[in-house]
């Protein structure tokens, strides 16, 4: 009900910058953009110089469905002991998108591919990062621009535009495309494209836009030919690759695959936390300690923001730690299997309830983990425990604790689950202790 985002976090509104400052770019409705940092007006322009001048290249996070989707994929480099400033980047979806926006704000390498609602944008060295970021502060006020507003005169030589409803386009090296269209919507699986891509030599994909199955059993095996060079999928949009494509992706290449699943549920995690859950805390006290309060709420932005990297960069390591265990099942399949064990020892909690209830030092660890610093520390624990055991928010807290606890023991012994669940079926409490310590 609230996530109109009238009230809680707007999802692609906040951001962190490399000092640790927290950002806010305001503007909905409006042909100018406010940057906040902290809670404090900086600029309210249409000159979206002045606001690259003041974060530009310092946005090291920007909304929360891409931080999650960001520290799924720093995990994976990392693990990978790859470098983000050395990766040339693909991506669908464009500066005029919440998630391509967010993405091209504070990708750190190269981005030579860019496939959105406007046109084909492609340059082999690499997308003057300037040019892309002023588009991507524009989002946040009216009109946003797609990449058709990218100036042509900051490609390369072997760089081009092709606007989707472009017609009769002749490239650099002398490719005379007839149809804009028809080329913007094979230009992922084209063989003809495998020249371009090469050159730009595309190392990771990010989906930030896309329909459903873009990626199919029909078009995978041109598009791993394509993109020969590609070593890292992280999926920001929803259902961008069929299951068929990814198994296919797996068998067929050493490409690390990280499911939209896994990837992009920071907006959810951010809604059910800094809405639903300050809803219940605060009650009639909501609008004093938020809404009418920017420290408290910037410091929730803040909290929150850290709370979706970090678990979303526990969940990464979890699945590339299983997938090195066990190479015969895919990587994308580790995020199917790992919901299914922790909703099963979730569904032993439940029905263990009472016990657990009993257990103050595990609730305290449990919810400590679960809840905002900034709200333990406004509200403090014992109100928070006293909230929640109110006949009406008794199940909600039950979910909390069974669902929570179930998350934290996975990510801390998925590598040897069935040895842990042979330990809790002996002495429940004696494994969730061995959880929170």
């Amino acid at each position: 009900m609230t996530t109109g985002k009238s009230i809680g976090i707007p999802h692609d509104t906040y951001g962190l910058l490399s000092d640790g400052r927290c950002f806010g770019l305001f503007g909905e409705g409006r042909d100018k953009t406010e940057l906040q940092i902290d809670g404090k007006s900086v600029v309210d322009t249409d000159d979206m110089e002045k606001i690259y001048k003041e974060i530009g290249d310092k946005v090291e996070i920007s909304g929360m469905t891409t931080t999650s989707v960001m520290s799924t994929f720093r995990t994976v480099v990392e693990y990978s002991k790859a470098k983000e400033e050395k990766l040339n980047l693909a991506i669908t979806g464009g500066p005029d998108g919440d998630l391509g926006a967010n993405e091209i704000q504070c990708y750190k390498g190269n981005i030579c591919l860019i496939i959105d609602g406007g046109s084909i944008l492609f340059d082999p060295k690499g997308l003057d990062k300037k040019e892309l970021r002023k588009l991507a502060f524009h989002r946040n006020s009216h009109p946003r621009i797609n990449s058709l507003g990218y100036p042509v005169k900051k490609l390369s030589k072997g760089g081009f535009m092709v606007p989707l409803r472009g017609e009769k386009i002749t490239l650099p090296d002398g490719t005379f495309v007839e149809d804009g269209a028809l080329f913007h919507r094979n230009f992922l699986t084209d063989p003809a494209n495998r020249k371009y891509i090469k050159e730009a030599n595309i190392e990771a994909f990010i989906p930030c836009g896309g329909f459903k199955d873009t990626i199919n059993q029909g078009n995978v095996a041109n598009f791993l030919k394509n993109f020969a060079e590609l070593k890292f999928i992280v999926e920001g949009a929803n259902v961008f690759f069929s299951d068929g494509a990814r198994r296919h992706i797996y068998a067929e290449s050493k490409i690390k695959h990280m499911k939209d699943s896994s990837c992009n549920k920071g907006g959810v995690f951010s809604s059910s936390i800094a809405e639903v859950l300050t809803a219940f805390l605060l009650g009639n006290d909501y609008d004093d300690m938020l809404l009418n309060n920017k420290e408290n709420m910037w410091s929730l932005v803040r909290d929150v923001t850290n709370l979706v990297s970090r678990y979303a960069k526990e969940e990464a390591l979890m699945l590339l730690k299983l997938n090195e265990q066990d190479k015969k099942i895919p990587l994308f399949s580790f995020s199917e299997i790992s919901s299914e064990d922790i909703f099963a020892l979730q569904d032993k909690l439940e029905a263990n309830i009472d016990t657990l209830l009993k257990e103050k030092e595990i609730i305290e660890a449990v919810l400590t983990e679960y809840i905002p610093p900034i709200l333990v520390e406004k509200i403090g624990m014992e109100k928070i425990l006293k909230t929640l055991d109110m006949p009406e928010l008794q199940t909600y807290r039950n979910t909390i604790l069974t669902k929570k606890t179930a998350s934290m023991a996975y990510y801390k012994f998925g590598t040897e689950w069935d040895k842990f669940v042979t330990k809790f079926d002996r002495n429940m409490v004696t494994a969730l202790k061995s959880v929170i310590s």
